[in-house]
């Protein structure tokens, strides 16, 4: 979980605008689905990432497309992102992309992918609220 900021939000299930460790994100809004708990404009509270992957996309192209070893976000349109990171364990495979990790990008159990940096889609990036502060 990550501190992160409300901005704006165009409702539940809709576009919502957060600032996390100084970048503003666009997620799906999975947290003002109850008025009663949800996060306030200008808020800060907890938020866990929920991203949904891509899973059309190659093997060799989550391998080959973080030459660099860059770790982070990088926006496509709305609430859809290259995500950049490096393999942290496998079976299953969890990538560490800095802000959160992300598991399911692809399946192995071979211990020589761990430090491997991989580069994939995350077609919607949403998340949850935990509690407001």
């Amino acid at each position: 979980m990550v501190r992160a900021k409300l901005i704006s939000t165009a409702g539940p299930y809709l576009e919502a605008i957060i600032e996390v460790q100084g970048q503003r994100l666009c997620v799906m809004d999975e947290f003002s689905v109850s008025a009663a708990s949800s996060p306030k404009l200008g808020e800060e509270f907890e938020f866990e990432f929920s991203p949904f992957l891509d899973e059309s996309e190659e093997w060799e192209a989550i391998f080959s497309g973080n030459p660099e070893g860059y770790m982070g976000l990088e926006q496509i349109q709305g609430w859809r992102y290259r995500a950049f990171g490096r393999v942290v364990s496998v079976n299953p495979v969890v990538v560490d992309c800095g802000l959160f990790k992300a598991e399911g990008v692809i399946s192995s159990s071979d211990p020589n992918l761990i430090g491997e940096p991989v580069a994939f889609l995350v077609s919607r990036l949403g998340g949850y609220a935990y509690s407001t502060y």
